[in-house]
């Protein structure tokens, strides 16, 4: 066994010190390199409404998974019949829950009841159980008259802000 002075063990405690400093600013550069999730990158409306339609179905489906929805999106491209994301949701006690959402991102225009209502034949057709519709804009009045005793969601700019703080 090896015994070490003082100064010895000082110098192996700096070394380590710095070791641990230098892996540690290793890692902090590196991380920047890789790339963070939507939610934390897009946390005000300014920086969702610069969001490509993609990117926008993208965050939103990131959303929804952290809210424990199992999610796909729509394989076509393009025209997509309404439905950008599909999900499902396992519930213990109660039956499993189906959903589909739609995704509006739009500079300043609402959504129109045009949307709602056809979201809601979909709903009907594909025998889901709920359906989301998300803008970064606003709703119509009449959107929010429409869907009273329905199972639709209308999450507006405001709401998906709050949602995107609290699940990032």
């Amino acid at each position: 066994m090896t015994n070490y002075n003082s100064i010895q063990t000082y110098s192996i405690a700096i070394l380590l010190l710095f070791l641990i400093i230098f892996f540690y600013k290793i890692m902090q550069f590196f991380k920047h390199f890789y790339p963070r999730s939507l939610l934390s990158r897009n946390r005000t409306i300014k920086k969702l409404k610069r969001l490509s339609w993609d990117d926008f179905e993208r965050l939103s489906m990131e959303l929804f998974a952290k809210a424990g929805w199992t999610v796909s999106g729509n394989e076509k491209k393009g025209a997509d019949g309404g439905v950008d994301i599909w999900m499902h949701k396992k519930s213990f006690g109660y039956k499993n829950l189906s959903a589909i959402v739609q995704c509006k991102r739009y500079e300043n225009a609402p959504v129109t009841i045009k949307v709602v209502r056809e979201m809601y034949g979909l709903m009907h057709e594909y025998k889901v159980d709920e359906v989301y519709i998300v803008t970064t804009s606003r709703f119509t009045k009449e959107c929010y008259t429409f869907i009273e005793g329905k199972k639709i969601k209308l999450i507006d700019g405001k709401i998906l802000v709050s949602l995107i703080d609290k699940y990032s």
